[in-house]
């Protein structure tokens, strides 16, 4: 029994990682960061819209990586793509995009593509509308207001630890009726926190844990435990932060937070497990101590893989796509990823449960019985 339990676990824990590592390839991961929106150091702003129209606000959304336009001019507002091509039209009743223009092929990708257009995609045909959404709101990804460069600037790569600005001024043209309008802005540089204290606070908060579990009993329960609600804690403010700044769909905010809120129904299976085969001296039913075993062993490597370990990018980054303070994206990053590790690490080094076998009965005799031979072998 003992070292097929040691032989389950040590087989599930590379086998998940393995496959949430590989999730960590689509939207699946780390909540939706994961979907379009990415830390990075690179600030993007508008500075203006000249001539300024009333009604009409543009806006940077995702850490640099969307541009927002609100159209309540009253007048249909026409965004021009990288030919000068008619590609969104944002009016009073929604939003249309030029399925002809090569800047709607072009702006699915996050960089540039190296290719060409594919035929059919003509900036001179005449439009095609198609309607993309019911409110006077455009949201798009465009190459114009954020670094897309090959590398980092020179000016960046001579000094890393300077703001800087690296593209004094991008445009963007719109069309309000017979009126040309330019949104300009610019982009900078801004380096971000050195990563380490976050490493080392997440990396003290693992030892912490593991030093009181190997007290036993009811320090371990209690240890792992407290591990397992902090961590699931913070990675739900994580995905709050992230629900809240992403300008995906529902439906997409919903799949990309789908592996983390497994990992919270994981651990909150451990926590009922472990609580319910407790006994007084933090013992208890080794059938529930290991199911318990099992699920906070899941439930670890759901948080430190799948919650955590895809945006550890946000310990080292001045823009980070949260409505809230940076600080607080790191620090529940840092929480889920060390204590998400501690409970795999807890779960891997603790030796396997064992059923105790019971005492004998005593002799009436006052001699205690000897316990029962075992049955023969079969030759």
């Amino acid at each position: 029994m003992r070292r097929s339990q040691w032989r389950r676990r040590l087989v599930l824990a590379p086998l998940l990682a393995v496959v949430l590592a590989m999730a960590g390839a689509t939207p699946a991961s780390a909540h939706v960061i994961g979907t379009s929106a990415k830390p990075g150091n690179y600030r993007t702003r508008v500075l203006a819209i000249s001539p300024a129209v009333p009604g009409l606000t543009v806006r940077v959304v995702e850490a640099g990586g969307k541009l927002e336009l609100i159209n309540h001019s009253g007048q249909a507002v026409l965004v021009l793509g990288y030919d000068n091509e008619p590609y969104l039209r944002v009016g009073p009743s929604g939003v249309d995009e030029n399925e002809r223009s090569p800047s709607t092929w072009s702006n699915r990708s996050v960089l540039p593509p190296k290719t060409r257009p594919p035929s059919g995609l003509d900036p001179s045909a005449p439009p095609r509308w198609r309607r993309v959404s019911g409110r006077p709101v455009a949201i798009w990804h465009d190459h114009r207001s954020h670094w897309a460069g090959p590398g980092e600037p020179p000016a960046v790569r001579a000094d890393r630890g300077r703001t800087q600005v690296v593209v004094p001024e991008w445009r963007v043209p719109l069309r309000v009726g017979s009126q040309t309008v330019v949104v300009s802005g610019e982009i900078a540089w801004v380096p971000g926190p050195a990563p380490w204290p976050w490493i080392g606070a997440a990396v003290l908060l693992c030892a912490a844990v593991l030093l009181a579990a190997r007290r036993g009993g009811a320090w371990r329960l209690r240890a792992l435990i407290a591990a397992t609600v902090l961590a699931v804690a913070a990675d739900v403010v994580h995905a709050t932060g992230s629900w809240l700044g992403s300008t995906a769909s529902t439906v997409t905010k919903l799949y990309s937070n789908a592996t983390p809120l497994a990992g919270w129904v994981v651990a909150g299976l451990a926590i009922w497990r472990l609580l319910r085969g407790r006994t007084a001296n933090g013992s208890g039913s080794p059938d529930a101590l290991e199911t318990g075993n099992t699920y906070l062993l899941i439930a670890g490597i759901f948080l430190a893989v799948a919650g955590a370990l895809p945006d550890v990018g946000v310990l080292d980054s001045s823009q980070i796509p949260e409505p809230f303070p940076p600080n607080l994206t790191r620090a529940v990053v840092t929480i889920t990823l060390g204590l998400g590790s501690a409970l795999v690490l807890a779960v891997l080094l603790a030796p396997p449960t064992t059923p105790r076998r019971p005492k004998p009965a005593p002799d009436p005799s006052g001699n205690q019985a000897a316990p029962s031979p075992s049955p023969p072998q079969p030759s």
